[in-house]
């Protein structure tokens, strides 16, 4: 078993803030990531990145890359394809897919996962939810596109793919989009893209040519199932917190970590930073920066105080 001063859990822009942090702050901390690579959530941002002034970024990894020009970021100690597995509360003991930690803090820094529609999974048609609408358009050229979602990234999507399909269809389980209204405007104006509102896939059959999923809509006056031949489906329906190995900690009714004013969880000890506390509503590059340094500033106080 390794002892270690901080241990942080997730190597995003959030956890990499902390664990700089905690390397100014003259903190020993280890970072592990469950991926090959340091980045989370910055690998999948396609589009130009205008709110972490002072740039402006091409995408995230644009970004990523001037980060790593960092001589600091080559000092820190960072662990890859280590998967945090479980917690023990009471002895403070962190088990990944690796090795045991005792940690007397941990910083929660594992970010979110996009949501999955169930009743399309298997679909040969149904594209990943990390797959860039920006950078692999010619794939949509002259073809028939459902996709799936009411905010900030399906409209981007559906917007990215009109110049290229023959025809999209979006699909809104709600009454209401949750995207600004600046995409609501802009699909509204789309010629070859119909919106159902109250509208969900429930089930799909892959053809030889095309894939016919079939929807249900709850929207008076309109059939209340029917069937959309395509030739592609893109979900876009937001993320979940990656949670899974904390069950202890208190989450919020949509699974994210309830962190106070210093990010602590409800376990003084263990911390919470970036989108696994954010929320949706206000996950962002910026709050996560200003997150990882209250949480590695607290801990730093905290040990001057004992």
């Amino acid at each position: 078993m390794e002892n270690v001063q901080v241990l942080i859990v997730g190597g995003g822009l959030a956890g990499i803030s902390a664990a700089l942090w905690c390397q100014r702050l003259g903190l020993a901390c280890v970072l592990i990531e469950a991926e090959p690579t340091l980045g989370g959530q910055l690998q999948q941002i396609h589009n130009e990145i205008w709110d972490f002034p002072p740039h402006i970024y091409k995408n995230g990894q644009a970004l990523l890359a001037e980060l790593q020009q960092n001589r600091k970021l080559a000092q820190l100690d960072c662990r890859f394809s280590e998967e945090l597995k479980s917690i023990d509360y009471k002895h403070k003991v962190v088990t990944t897919s690796k090795q045991h930690y005792h940690a007397d803090y941990v910083i929660i820094a594992t970010g979110v996962r996009p949501n999955t529609v169930p009743a399309l999974a298997g679909s040969k048609r149904l594209l990943p939810p990390r797959f860039s609408t920006s950078a692999q358009a010619e794939l949509f050229r002259q073809k028939k596109v459902l996709v799936i979602g009411g905010g900030d990234r399906a409209l981007e999507s559906t917007w990215n793919l009109s110049a290229f399909a023959d025809k999209i269809w979006l699909i809104v389980r709600s009454d209401t989009f949750r995207a600004r209204n600046e995409w609501v405007e802009r699909v509204a104006q789309l010629s070859n893209v119909e919106v159902w509102m109250q509208s969900e896939a429930v089930g799909y059959r892959d053809e030889p040519a095309e894939t016919v999923v079939e929807i249900r809509r709850t929207v008076a006056a309109v059939p209340a199932s029917l069937t959309l031949a395509v030739d592609w489906i893109l979900p876009r329906i937001g993320v979940r917190p990656v949670t899974g190995a904390l069950a202890s900690l208190h989450t919020d009714e949509h699974g994210y970590i309830v962190a106070n004013t210093f990010q602590q969880s409800n376990l003084d000890w263990i911390y919470a930073i970036g989108d696994v506390t954010a929320g949706a509503a206000y996950a962002s590059l910026s709050l996560a920066l200003g997150q990882a340094m209250k949480a590695a500033k607290h801990i730093s106080l905290r040990i001057k105080e004992n």
